[in-house]
């Protein structure tokens, strides 16, 4: 992933080269040329990352009276629409600040998925509730991706993961069996659906579409926005919404660049950056609708699954629930536990 991720940056060297020596301290009345900082993403110029992003890009560089000159890569532009190659672009320093879901960030930090068990929070407003109490225990694991070369600056709740696949409505866990699913590379998923009944297949988003095409699976979990981003509608139209799992947005900066900041400059970009995530959480309100609308223009069969169904489910988990909860010690496992509870 270093080789690629090398060969990335000769190809966008002029547009996202970081600040030069001689400028890093960035402070009231700096002088000479703005620090170029550079947001990447795969999602699409129509999405709420891309809008919150320009949102960002605006505030930082008037806010900043000239010092930053941000500007927005979305739909993969700088990472071939790859996020594992995004993150590791932004840990080298290639491209100063990310945008992603803690889905892919739990593979660099294994703690935070625990946020997505399933059935662990009721809705986008559960999780943003629980965002918002800033939880003693989560601002620990956000405090631990320093040690990927990260700065977390923002994170609001992303929409519930659903299923769809292009075999039939999923409504029992009879109707899964068997079934490809595309899951992130990331273990815990591989995990639930093994759990499922279901043949999980781990790949990037950017290979969700072809990978159904062409048989090698069968549909994907997420988003209702996301599915529509990548248009995985088009080849997929058996949709169910389930609610099973929360996840959360990210936007995140490079840690060696973001600590060569003066402190006025810090606190600039962590203003924004929680900027950021409320204007996503907004969008993404919005986005739900008029994605769920094409979709079902275009011929997508939706169909929300009841509670006892939904239950149905999260019975499979039994032995999944206990894999990890091995993996936190009683104390931080209780104290999650306490803070999603406390959110409800």
């Amino acid at each position: 992933m270093k080789k690629i991720a090398l060969a990335a940056i000769i190809l966008i060297a002029t547009g996202t080269m970081a600040f030069a020596n001689g400028g890093q301290q960035g402070g009231a009345g700096t002088t000479g040329s703005p620090k170029k900082v550079s947001i990447s993403h795969t999602a699409s110029v129509e999405s709420p990352w891309e809008v919150a992003a320009l949102q960002f890009a605006r505030d930082v560089n008037a806010r900043s009276g000239g010092r930053f000159d941000v500007q927005t890569y979305p739909n993969g532009q700088l990472c071939q629409k790859n996020p594992n190659i995004m993150v590791e672009m932004v840990q080298t320093g290639s491209t100063q600040i990310g945008i992603e879901s803690m889905t892919t960030l739990g593979a660099l930090n294994p703690d935070v998925s625990i946020l997505n068990l399933p059935f662990f929070f009721e809705s986008v407003d559960h999780v943003d509730r629980f965002l918002k109490s800033k939880p003693a225990i989560w601002e620990k694991w956000m405090q631990q991706f320093e040690k990927n070369n990260l700065v977390i600056i923002g994170v609001s709740p992303r929409p519930m993961r659903q299923l769809n696949n292009n075999v039939r409505i999923i409504k029992t866990p009879d109707d899964i069996k068997g079934m490809k699913f595309r899951v992130p590379n990331n273990p815990l998923y591989v995990a639930i659906f093994e759990a499922f009944g279901a043949k999980p297949v781990p790949m990037s988003s950017g290979e969700i579409y072809s990978a159904i095409q062409l048989g090698t699976v069968n549909g994907e979990d997420n988003s209702v926005q996301l599915q529509y981003d990548f248009r995985t509608y088009e080849v997929a139209k058996n949709f169910t919404l389930i609610n099973y799992i929360a996840d959360t947005s990210m936007i995140f900066m490079n840690k060696d660049f973001f600590y060569a900041l003066s402190a006025e400059d810090q606190a600039l970009v962590r203003k924004a950056g929680q900027e950021w995530a409320d204007k996503n959480t907004a969008e993404d309100l919005t986005y739900y609708d008029k994605s769920y609308k094409l979709m079902a223009d275009a011929g997508t069969q939706f169909y929300t699954m009841p509670q006892v169904d939904r239950d149905k489910f999260k019975a499979l988990l039994g032995d999944f629930y206990k894999v990890y909860e091995a993996k936190y010690t009683p104390a931080d496992w209780k104290a999650f536990q306490d803070a999603v509870n406390a959110a409800k």
